[in-house]
């Protein structure tokens, strides 16, 4: 007894040529059980997650990405610091101290900190820096280009895992309705072939 997919036969001489059935989980026939409606409904939301869901996801991921790189841009500003005290030597092998400096925030309020830089100015100083919205030294924004980049790997990130997601989700119903499947068709096999010896008998 064939349990794989429903399949219609013809007959060319001496050979069988199986033909597949298109949509066979929907339609009506002998070797369909509930089991394969279900599953075809199952795999048709979870082709419709993996196929719009998922680009939609990465397109969403590429848009908060680059939303978010944008508000960095109109957030840090670049302002001179002051060297409060004269920057302690370099380590060995490196070009780059640090050193105190005050610098004032867009709000007007007066900060101090340790800053990092590459030369060597002494007490008095002045160091660039870049600071946030609230006057905290942060890092440089990035750039278009490196904006773009990034919200690419954040796309591709989220279209990827979605769509092992939806793998993930499918493989496990699969596995259990086949099982169910299989202990469902033992039962009917056995109710069959009891028929049939008693018939035979």
């Amino acid at each position: 007894m064939n349990t794989g997919h429903p399949a219609g036969r013809e007959e060319e001489g001496a050979t069988v040529r199986v033909r597949r059935v298109r949509l066979w989980r929907w339609r009506r026939n002998a070797l369909r059980h509930r089991y394969h409606a279900v599953e075809g409904w199952i795999l048709l939301v979870l082709g419709v997650v993996g196929f719009i869901g998922a680009p939609l996801g990465g397109a969403v991921a590429w848009e908060a990405v680059l939303e978010g790189r944008a508000q960095q841009r109109t957030e840090r500003h670049l302002t001179d610091a002051v060297l409060v005290e004269d920057p302690a030597p370099a380590a060995t092998g490196s070009t780059r101290t640090r050193a105190t400096a005050r610098w004032t925030a867009p709000d007007g309020t007066t900060h101090t900190g340790r800053v990092p830089f590459g030369s060597h100015p002494e007490r008095g100083g002045r160091v660039p820096v870049w600071t946030d919205k609230d006057g905290a030294m942060t890092s440089a924004p990035l750039g278009p280009a490196a904006a773009r980049f990034d919200a690419a790997v954040a796309a591709l990130a989220v279209t990827v895992s979605l769509g092992f997601l939806v793998l993930a989700v499918y493989q496990p119903v699969r596995r259990h309705g086949e099982r169910r499947f299989t202990a469902q068709w033992g039962r009917e096999w056995a109710r069959v072939a009891h028929e049939w010896d008693r018939k035979n008998a």
